[in-house]
């Protein structure tokens, strides 16, 4: 989800994966190139009341401190994205993991496709939680942790074609 420009060239690309091409470079317009969307993997509460998210790419930001009243815990649940600006890295918005979202799979035999996540089944000790995606030719499951939402209804980055 990397945005990478070129001086001079007045060209833009997001890097995205494909399937069978692995990450490639995909241009987008320069009103997109002003965000990238980071998964969250890791919330915990920490010293003050503050909240430290930990997303994919290294990341760790820390939330101001809520109210008690003030509920988090869905709004930064792992697996989730977040909607970061650039270049002020500041937070622009968060795609929640859940069914109904878009997903955009980054890892597997299924890197690249991307569709709606119609099923999420819990997984065990043994087995890690699946995902279930729908495109408009084919439906598969994947591991939830190669998924990455990156919108509700309309995805908020073009992810070109399949």
């Amino acid at each position: 989800m990397d945005v990478l420009q070129i001086e001079g060239a007045g060209q833009i690309f997001r890097i995205l994966p494909k399937p069978n091409r692995g990450l490639t470079p995909t241009p987008i317009s320069e009103k997109e190139a002003g965000f990238k969307l980071c998964k969250i993997v890791g919330k915990r509460n920490i010293e003050g009341g503050k909240i430290q998210i930990n997303l994919h790419d290294g990341r760790s930001l820390i939330l101001p401190s809520q109210s008690p009243r003030q509920k988090t815990e869905g709004e930064f649940a792992p697996g989730g994205a977040m909607q970061l600006g650039l270049p002020k890295q500041n937070m622009m918005g968060v795609v929640p993991f859940q069914t109904g979202a878009l997903g955009l799979v980054i890892d597997g035999r299924n890197q690249g496709i991307f569709g709606k996540i119609t099923t999420i089944t819990a997984g065990t000790h043994a087995r890690p939680k699946i995902v279930k995606i729908e495109t408009a030719t084919e439906a598969f499951d994947t591991p939830a942790e190669y998924v990455i939402p990156v919108g509700t209804q309309v995805s908020l980055v073009g992810l070109g074609e399949k």
